[in-house]
């Protein structure tokens, strides 16, 4: 699990450090850097597991990712701490002054070791389409074979984070076969069809179980069901966020009602797709280690929510392996969250975002033991929540 995060010259993310938990929230105003920090913390993740030209959203070129376009020379930074294991691991980037071209400024891999010592691993200027960190590594210490058995844990732990933005009506679509990972779902939920079959096909018990829990919240549906018919495919080399759709021959999502009947899921509400993406992540043989959510809300009736919500922590506690991160504009998610899961994030004078721990407010601190975090947050407002405990009350506590 990555408990600290920090960024430097992303977008506004001037020098911004986080300290996350296994289930973590961003709030606050529109424009205060909270997807941007997600874009951030699924950077340093995908920096790990392919060419450099994925590692960013799509849409930007020169420098137009780094904070008031820095000079040439100054780079774009990222760390993360890792525990249990010990890990620390940072990344720095350079973005050329024109197209879309960025390379590797330097890389440093830190793991504490039974002996407590500190192996540590240092490696620059590449731009590989490789890892990069693996592959200076390697040729700096002459390794003809395998990898460095840090490098290798660094992959297990930060490989196969997953970033979703839901778009209902791409949950809904039929889906033909594409290039892409096995339980995968594009960053709107485009897929979700394919995904399904594709965990009925790999483990019967474990779709059934998926579908028992699916039920127990929609007991008007009594089994989810695929059907061949037209459907689209994704387009090679699609944008990120929007993918571009061809006609294919493929398979339809369709729920067989208790009452009798089969509707397709085009005519399902936007809360049952939802619902139905995130048990189909966090319940396949493969869940992600990762899972970053933009506005989990959108769609979903407040008790739904509040329902995914039980599910999405039921699942990050069983499983012990998928950390869970997400912004909200909500209320009724912050009720379900502890003051040091939420992180408020503003901006300064200098248009630069400033972050702070809902545990580190001095107006929640004063009203938690009578009201929940939504409420206050509705209440007082993020100005309020933004100011800090006095140093005098920090002592006393």
């Amino acid at each position: 699990m990555i408990n600290r995060f920090r960024v430097q010259n992303y977008k506004a993310l001037r020098d911004v450090e986080l300290n996350l938990t296994p289930m973590h929230v961003l709030i606050g105003p529109n424009d205060t850097g909270k997807t941007s920090i997600l874009e951030a913390i699924a950077a340093i993740c995908r920096s790990v597991e392919g060419p450099l030209s994925g590692v960013f959203p799509d849409g930007w070129s020169g420098r137009e990712l780094m904070w008031r376009r820095c000079a040439p020379h100054d780079s774009v930074g990222l760390f993360v701490d890792i525990v249990p294991e010990g890990i620390s691991y940072s990344v720095t980037f350079v973005f050329h002054e024109a197209g879309r071209q960025v390379k590797i400024y330097g890389e440093s891999l830190e793991r504490e070791s039974a002996t407590g010592m500190i192996t540590s691993f240092l490696s620059n200027s590449s731009d590989s389409e490789t890892w990069p960190f693996r592959t200076a590594v390697l040729h700096e210490f002459g390794l003809d074979a395998g990898e460095p058995a840090q490098c290798n844990e660094l992959f297990q732990q930060l490989s196969g984070v997953r970033f979703h933005r839901w778009v209902p009506d791409l949950l809904a679509l039929p889906v033909g076969e594409y290039s892409r990972s096995r339980f995968g779902l594009e960053p709107s939920g485009f897929g979700l069809a394919l995904c399904l079959d594709d965990i009925l096909g790999d483990d019967r018990d474990r779709f059934e179980k998926l579908e028992s829990c699916f039920r127990a919240i929609f007991p008007e549906i009594k089994q989810i069901k695929f059907r061949p018919e037209p459907a689209f495919k994704v387009r090679a080399k699609s944008p990120f966020w929007t993918p571009m759709l061809d006609p294919a021959d493929g398979k339809g999502l369709h729920f067989k009602l208790a009452g009798g009947g089969t509707v397709p899921a085009a005519q399902m509400s936007d809360g049952v797709l939802l619902v139905l993406a995130y048990l189909a992540i966090l319940k396949s043989p493969e869940p992600p280690r990762l899972l970053l959510i933009e506005e989990p809300e959108n769609g979903v009736h407040p008790k739904r929510l509040e329902e995914v919500l039980m599910i999405l922590r039921d699942l990050v506690a069983e499983q012990d392996r998928t950390q869970v991160i997400m912004t909200t504009h909500s209320p009724y998610v912050l009720d379900h969250f502890k003051p040091e899961e939420v992180t408020l994030c503003t901006k300064g004078d200098d248009g630069a975002v400033n972050v702070r721990r809902l545990s580190e407010s001095k107006t929640v601190r004063e009203q938690i033991k009578t009201f929940t975090l939504g409420e206050i947050w509705t209440a007082e407002g993020d100005d309020a929540l933004a100011q800090p405990i006095d140093a005098d009350e920090e002592v006393a506590s």
